[in-house]
């Protein structure tokens, strides 16, 4: 359990000037003219630590204003997670906590675990999250740290406070109710060999199976049937923890896609798949109204709405680390660079917007220089209330004083009013929206353009951001880019099409004129033919001692090109041009292994022809009278789909095999057919020994296939009962 120790809150007129005191020392310190109430802070906005000059900042996420600050001794790179009166420093190492109310730090403590927690702001928080540790600690009333029994993946809280656990590896979908100082249950099982996700939709914890492609909601503690998504997904993919008006946003991080679905839709609709540039993304986190992401290779947050249209894009710095994104309770999204230096706020409309947090105080205006009196007289005087100027000190008569009414009259006479006076300074141009950016150009691409351009006139305030927007091929869309950006590229263009794309900018007052680049038709280049699809050698396996093979493929992408003929190679029968998509070959010998290859011939415009990238399919006799495969249950084992006490190898002996080849060894079960797939070599006599798979479901009946690299079945070994 994390131990802090609280202010102490005795009643009172001392204790009163005590806070008071502490108030006005971190003001004068720190340059906080007011430190804000409890109140104030009360679990809106967002805090964060800046490590370079080691102070905490509190960020109004309506006004993106910082309000408050704070000096903290804590690591670098430490989060900042706020509770009702508390708010902690997370670092890898410690937990530093400080008062809200009165800002003042109250120690340190150890983390529990040698890692950087994932950090949760709901109701019945904070939380620090060590997903490998599988501890969850709850920074709130009362502090405990929560063992979930072994790593989880992201955890996901509904609206009565209650925190979903989804146990990696072993499917178990476990709960922490609020308040609660230990794990509550865990009534729900997932498959266990499924990768997946929780996310919250409609207010209800609900698993993705991204095995399936499913969406299954848990109902009264059970996990209800799956809701097709409609979208094939890599096991990586990650959801965002509630849904985005009504969709499931998923990051799919291997294709590259944001994908936006809508399970509950009758009748179903199609997925929205957003395509991203390459990158390294974080993500997704659903505002409910918008979803945000972070490319932390570049350092860019993107949002998208529910529909899929980009709402924004800004960039966010590097430093040496990587850009920080989270969500507070107020739901607003927050992104941090790895230092605390810059903090961008996401909007209700998806808008993003930036927080200076490097401290710098605003400069005081100066006012303007007063013109010059007559006299040249020292200023020794003291202030006489109304005019400005200063009165002789007691006892001391001014040089110019005369004493006479016809020096008063002096001063009335009209060449005294002849003296040149300094005109008044020119009042200050306001600041206008921004010109017309120069020099737009566009380049066509393979169903994108690339538009570069000049920087555009800011009259007299920073170009916030250039808007990007093209019309043509049947369509038009936008997306905005940083101010700083003079080039961008537009995708999901088709190839064909004329396209007109504009540049605008825009500054504080509003956007300016845009100026049009040359028109553009973006064209696919010619290249050699990809490898033709699903290549395939068809035949009668006990046909003995001769047979027919046929072998058959579907049309590749000609890349631009002409499909002339295909080339067909196979060993020792030579080569053949055909303009099907098979060759059929009579009487080859069953006991000889064969290759074959098959790659296209296109034309290019101009009449080259390009020889295509090559598919190739071995085949074999793959019933050897003779083969055994016999298996038994091994040692302990553990890896990371493997879990103990029940894990352990699979040893497997093979023998009568064909000497010297590769074949694939197959491991099932009741509930998965391919649990997973290995290779292994046979020895000289056709035998061999693999013990490398594993196994962890007692009950199970399991066993092992051997298969040719061609996937076709040798022969099945025994079945045991797991245990």
């Amino acid at each position: 359990m994390i131990i802090t120790r609280s202010a102490s809150r005795k009643g009172g007129p001392y204790a009163l000037v005590a806070v008071l005191c502490a108030a006005v020392l971190v003001a004068t310190l720190t340059g906080a003219t007011r430190p804000l109430s409890a109140a104030a802070f009360t679990t809106t906005g967002h805090w964060v630590y800046n490590s370079v000059l080691g102070v905490v900042f509190h960020i109004d996420g309506g006004t993106a204003n910082v309000d408050a600050r704070l000096p903290v001794d804590a690591e670098v790179g430490s989060q900042v997670l706020q509770g009702d009166t508390r708010a902690f420093v997370v670092g890898q190492g410690r937990i530093t906590p400080f008062d809200k109310a009165t800002l003042s730090p109250q120690g340190s403590v150890p983390a529990p675990a040698d890692e950087h927690p994932l950090g949760i702001e709901v109701v019945g928080g904070p939380y620090a999250v060590y997903r490998g540790a599988g501890k969850v600690v709850r920074l709130g009333d009362p502090t405990a740290t929560i063992a979930a029994g072994g790593p989880i993946g992201n955890p996901v809280v509904t609206d009565d406070g209650t925190m979903w656990l989804h146990r990696t590896g072993v499917g178990s979908i476990c709960t922490i109710a609020r308040s609660a100082v230990e794990l509550s249950g865990c009534p729900v099982s997932a498959p266990a060999d499924h990768a997946g996700a929780l996310t919250v939709v409609g207010g209800r914890p609900a698993f993705v199976d991204l095995f399936t492609g499913s969406l299954h909601t848990v109902d009264n503690g059970v996990l209800g049937p799956g809701k097709a998504l409609g979208v094939s997904l890599s096991p990586n993919s990650r959801p965002a923890a509630r849904d985005l008006g009504g969709r499931v946003a998923i990051l799919d991080p291997i294709r590259r896609n944001l994908v936006l679905v809508d399970p509950d839709a009758r009748p179903a609709a199609a997925a929205v798949t957003v395509p991203l540039p390459a990158g390294d993304y974080d993500g997704p986190v659903s505002t409910g109204d918008v979803v945000a992401l972070v490319e932390r290779k570049q350092g860019t947050v993107l949002t998208f709405g529910p529909d899929g249209a980009r709402r924004d894009e800004k960039p966010v710095k590097r430093d040496q680390g990587e850009p920080r994104l989270s969500q507070g309770e107020d739901r607003r999204v927050y992104v941090e660079d790895s230092d605390g230096t810059q903090v961008l706020v996401v909007a209700e409309d998806g808008r993003v917007r930036d927080v200076d947090v490097s401290g710098k105080q605003a400069a005081t205006p100066q006012s303007q220089p007063q013109p010059p009196d007559d006299t040249s007289e020292p200023d020794v005087g003291v202030p006489t209330p109304g005019n400005g100027r200063r009165d002789p000190l007691p006892g001391r008569q001014h040089p110019d004083q005369r004493g006479t009414d016809q020096r008063a009259t002096d001063q009335r006479e009209p060449d005294r009013q002849d003296r040149t006076t300094p005109p008044p300074p020119p009042a200050p141009v306001p600041a206008g929206r921004p010109g017309a950016p120069p020099s737009v150009l566009a380049q066509a691409g393979n169903g994108s353009a690339t538009v570069t351009w000049g920087e555009a006139p800011d009259n007299r305030a920073p170009i916030t951001s250039y808007l990007v927007s093209w019309q043509g091929g049947g369509g038009s869309g936008s997306f905005p880019v940083g101010g700083d950006q003079r080039q961008a590229v537009v995708e999901g263009l088709v190839n064909g099409e004329r396209y007109v794309i504009t540049v605008a900018a825009t500054n504080q007052v509003g956007a300016g004129p845009g100026t049009s680049a040359n028109p553009v038709v973006p064209v696919a280049p010619v290249s050699p033919a990809a490898p033709p699809v699903g290549l395939k050698a068809s035949y009668d396996p006990d046909d003995r001692p001769t047979r027919d093979v046929t072998v058959s493929w579907g049309q590749p992408a000609l890349n631009g090109g002409t499909l002339v003929h295909y080339v067909v190679a196979a060993t020792g029968q030579g080569t053949r041009q055909v303009t099907a998509t098979e060759a059929k070959y009579k009487q080859l010998e069953a006991a000889t292994a064969y290759t074959f290859t098959v790659h296209a011939v296109t034309r290019t415009p101009d009449g080259q022809l390009l020889d295509g990238e090559a598919a190739s399919i071995s085949i074999r006799d793959e019933k050897p009278k003779t083969a055994s495969a016999h298996i038994e249950q091994g040692g302990p084992s553990q890896t990371d789909r493997c879990h103990p006490p029940a894990c352990a190898w699979v040893n497997a002996t093979m023998s009568g095999l064909d000497p010297n080849t590769t074949y694939l060894l197959r491991l099932s079960s009741n509930s998965t057919l391919d649990v997973r797939t290995e290779p292994f070599t046979t020895d000289a006599t056709g035998a061999a020994v693999y013990n490398k798979l594993n196994y962890d479901v007692p009950g199970e009946r399991v066993w092992v296939t051997v298969l040719t690299e061609s996937r076709q079945e040798v022969i099945e070994s025994n079945r045991i009962t797991w245990k």
